[in-house]
């Protein structure tokens, strides 16, 4: 199982007990923002920890949010109210991410445990199947494996400027997208490494989305400053391979199942090349371009992915 080397979790902790009084500072510092920044749902205990799941509206749909690599729930605040007046909507954080707790396998992240453990959650909130799942970005890998998985329990799926597993299997990736996918992992080493001193707390590189609405954005950026959700996301990209290898292998979905593609505008070629493989995961398919906006999506044009999942409605 691909996950975090050993040899970095022990070099993450030297750092920690040489940089000790930058430890204490960015450990008082969480607890601090934990106390001021509530979460707006419930921890829910699942597996080995508690899942943070924020449920709004009723309705006789229920439709799931899945935000993107290092996201939370927090990256659908724009969404879900608006959502909420036509069916009851779920936003949760993934373990390690947002408000949720770590588990016993913290360096694990992949498509198949998180899909699983949506699951789990939402059967201990009572939320009955079947689901309309709404993923963005790396989540949409996460919505399409349980699609795969639990066909019976979806009833709709939309996939928000995700993206396509290929832009993470090794083979066939361009000289460009190698280099590009280095300068990450750096970075989410780096961001690793020393969340435990807080340095990325002083540099101001919080995991997470960005541009939200003054109040929402404090919350999200107190949640990307804590050292597990470095973890988390180093994890994530770390294991993206094998999550798209697991995506790869898992069974197609069903032509009769209602997709639709959302992508934003203006996207270099290979994320073009990847929104249009996922135009043709099957022939009923409908792809709609968000012209004028940025891969954040549910943040820059909140309004069209309530138009995609009220289109979806409709048809289911």
């Amino acid at each position: 199982m691909v996950g975090i080397p050993r040899r970095e979790q022990v070099g993450r902790r030297l750092i920690s007990l040489i940089c000790s009084p930058l430890a204490v500072v960015q450990y008082v510092l969480t607890k601090r923002d934990a106390s001021t920044y509530k979460p707006p749902g419930s921890l829910v205990p699942v597996q080995d920890t508690a899942l943070h799941a924020h449920v709004m509206g009723q309705g006789e749909h229920t439709v799931i949010l899945e935000a993107g690599m290092g996201g939370s729930s927090l990256d659908w605040s724009l969404v879900q109210p608006e959502l909420s007046l036509y069916a009851k909507v779920v936003s949760y954080d993934r373990a390690g991410l947002g408000w949720s707790g770590s588990g016993k396998q913290p360096g694990i992240a992949t498509c198949s445990k998180y899909a699983r453990e949506l699951r789990e959650l939402l059967q201990a909130i009572g939320c009955n199947p079947p689901y309309l799942l709404v993923g963005h970005s790396y989540g949409g890998m996460i919505v399409r494996w349980f699609a795969a998985e639990y066909p019976d329990e979806v009833e709709g799926l939309l996939l928000v400027d995700a993206v396509h597993e290929s832009r993470y299997l090794t083979d066939g990736m361009s000289d460009y997208r190698k280099k590009q996918r280095e300068m990450n992992m750096r970075q989410h080493k780096l961001g690793y490494l020393l969340s435990p001193a807080g340095i990325p707390r002083l540099l101001k590189r919080p995991v997470g989305g960005r541009r939200l609405p003054a109040a929402i954005q404090k919350s999200a950026t107190s949640l990307g400053y804590r050292k597990n959700a470095y973890r988390t996301a180093y994890a994530e990209l770390l294991c993206a391979e094998e999550s798209a290898l697991q995506l790869q292998e898992s069974s197609p979905l069903s032509s009769e199942l209602p997709i639709m593609v959302l992508s934003a505008g203006n996207p270099d070629e290979e994320w073009k090349q990847g929104q249009e493989r996922l135009a043709a995961l099957t022939p009923s398919v409908k792809h709609v371009i968000a012209e004028d906006t940025r891969h954040s999506i549910p943040i820059h044009r909140p309004d069209s992915v309530v138009a995609c999942v009220r289109e979806l409605l409709n048809t289911i």
